[in-house]
């Protein structure tokens, strides 16, 4: 499970990839009244995703902001808006490495299609690559590194940003059906300047509710860095053919 910014981008993706379908529908809260002037913020979207397998362990995934609505109070003034977009096109290859553990490596380009944006558009890449090892009969650890490139045009004028992002995560396998997971995720602004953009603890469980139908729940909460997001929570419903 992951969700770090437009669509999936950023959000390393699970290594074992299968043909399936998704629904993300996720919030983010912030009310910053200890400023000079009240800020807060709220944001509710909604994300499609459909992930094909166009090989054994090759998979092709895509998805996209369907919905996205944002409104910001800002010492009073106050602006909301409803837009769609962008998108992603992700290419995963996973690996065997032994009986208890896989890993794959992935590339993800940005769609620059965005209502929200006038005038400019945000377009980049993003190459990373996830772990996945059996630690017992319940225990499942994963994570993994990628590194996201942004670009922003704006006028004529080419704004990239380089953005490492390292997740860590361990699951605890409740029954076949039912799983909790607790993990951390970590994004560094490495350039054009160098500051830490979000260190966030994060809770989850994921439950099949049918024989091919899934749902999971995402709770993350910021806790250093530049992003001032107070709480973020996710759900999620999945379908595997």
């Amino acid at each position: 499970m992951g969700g770090n910014g437009p669509a999936d981008f950023g959000a390393i993706p699970e290594v074992c990839g299968a043909t399936d379908g998704l629904v993300r529908l996720r919030g983010a809260l912030l009310i910053a009244s200890t400023m000079p002037d009240y800020y807060g913020s709220i944001f509710a979207g909604a994300t499609l995703r459909g992930r094909f397998r166009l090989a054994d362990r090759t998979t092709l995934s895509i998805a996209a902001d369907v919905f996205d609505y944002r409104y910001v109070n800002n010492g009073g003034l106050a602006s909301h808006g409803v837009s769609a977009g962008p998108g992603t096109v992700t290419l995963q290859q996973a690996f065997a490495l032994t009986a208890e553990t896989e890993a794959a490596a992935y590339a993800r380009a940005l769609v620059p299609v965005d209502t929200a944006r006038q005038g400019g558009v945000e377009t980049g890449f993003e190459l990373g690559g996830g772990l996945r090892m059996r630690a017992g009969a319940r225990w499942i650890v994963d994570g993994g590194l990628a590194l996201t490139a942004p670009l922003d045009i704006v006028g004529g004028q080419e704004h990239l940003r380089v953005e490492p992002v390292a997740l860590a995560e361990a699951w605890l396998r409740l029954r076949p059906s039912a799983a909790l997971c607790g993990g951390v995720n970590v994004r560094v602004n490495a350039a054009p300047t160098f500051e830490l953009g979000t260190l966030v603890p994060r809770l989850g469980a994921r439950v099949m509710v049918r024989r091919r139908w899934w749902t999971a729940f995402l709770i993350e909460v910021p806790v250093a860095g530049n992003d001032r997001t107070d709480v973020i929570a996710g759900l999620y419903l999945g379908y595997v053919p």
